[in-house]
């Protein structure tokens, strides 16, 4: 079966287009159309937008590889993502990502085998002064301790947003 967007998607980047007629600018946000139809940006599917763009396939690659925020690869419905820079480690992120192995039973960049949790390592989430930094679904979490991992695991198993974060770093709960 050849991929192809979902009409939503698909209106949604021909509006795109037009606000942004450099193929090069349209790029993240047709990558995460795409990610959001298929669930992950497998290399068919990099293949695909790379096409629609008219951009070559190494450059959607090398986006889509780039930001932690876009999967080339499955994943689970709740993506926890630790930061593993200097400031992080320093505050402790070792100690928390390997409180949520012992929580989850997986290991950094598997997912459990319910397929609800991904539990990922990432570059810097720009909380530097606030660490460890955790990102989950999207949500920033600062200062977060090994203490916090069990409420977070439940709250994701009971299908709740777990409390404390905010939406951009430093911003306010």
């Amino acid at each position: 079966m050849a991929l192809a967007f979902s009409e939503e998607s698909r209106r949604a980047l021909d509006e795109m287009r037009s606000e942004f007629p450099d193929p090069g600018s349209l790029l993240i946000p047709a990558l995460q159309l795409a990610q959001s139809d298929f669930g992950h940006l497998s290399y068919e599917v990099l293949q695909y937008v790379a096409a629609e763009l008219e951009v070559p396939v190494s450059t959607a690659a090398g986006v889509a590889t780039f930001y932690h925020n876009l999967f080339t690869q499955e994943h689970g419905r709740h993506v926890i993502n630790i930061c593993r820079t200097l400031p992080c480690a320093l505050a402790g992120s070792g100690e928390v990502a390997s409180r949520f192995e012992e929580l989850l039973g997986i290991r950094m960049g598997e997912t459990t085998p319910d397929g609800l949790i991904t539990l990922r390592w990432v570059e810097c989430l720009a909380c530097c002064g606030t660490g460890p930094a955790v990102q989950i679904d999207f949500r920033y979490y600062e200062a977060f301790s090994p203490e916090q991992c069990e409420g977070v695991v439940a709250a994701l198993r009971a299908g709740e947003i777990p409390p404390g974060y905010t939406a951009v770093p430093g911003g306010e709960p």
